[in-house]
C-alpha cells in the first residue's frame, strides 16, 4: 500500500514537471525584439500552411521532415527561431534542435 502511494505520487510529480510551462526551455518571443539577422528562422508548418501566410525571411522544414535535415544539411551557428502554429510541434522540434547543438530555441506563432 505504502509503495503504490509512492508510485502514484512520483508519477503525479512526474507529470507535473514535465507538463508545465518553462521546463522545456523553450522561449517565446513578440515580434517586437525581433531582429531576423539574430537568428535562423525555421518555418515547422506544414507546406500548404507556410506557402498561404509566408514568414519573411523563413525556411520551410515541417516538423515531420526536420530530422532528416538536421542529418542532411541544417548547420546554424546563430539561435533558432521556430516558426509554428502548434506549441507542441514547437517543443518538439526544440529537442531535436537541442541534440544536435545546445543553444537556445525560441519561437513565434504564425498569424
Amino acid at each position: 500500500m505504502v509503495y503504490g502511494a509512492l508510485l502514484a505520487a512520483f508519477l503525479i510529480m512526474l507529470y507535473a514537471v514535465t507538463h508545465t510551462r518553462g521546463w522545456n526551455r523553450l522561449k517565446t518571443i513578440n515580434e517586437q525584439e525581433l531582429s531576423k539577422n539574430d537568428y535562423c528562422v525555421i518555418d515547422i508548418r506544414d507546406y500548404i500552411s507556410a506557402h498561404r501566410s509566408p514568414y519573411p525571411g523563413a525556411e520551410n522544414i515541417p516538423l515531420s521532415y526536420l530530422p532528416r535535415e538536421l542529418k542532411e544539411r541544417f548547420d546554424c551557428p546563430k539561435e533558432i527561431l521556430l516558426v509554428t502554429d502548434d506549441e507542441r510541434g514547437a517543443v518538439k522540434a526544440a529537442r531535436m534542435l537541442r541534440k544536435r547543438n545546445n543553444k537556445d530555441v525560441y519561437y513565434v506563432k504564425a498569424s
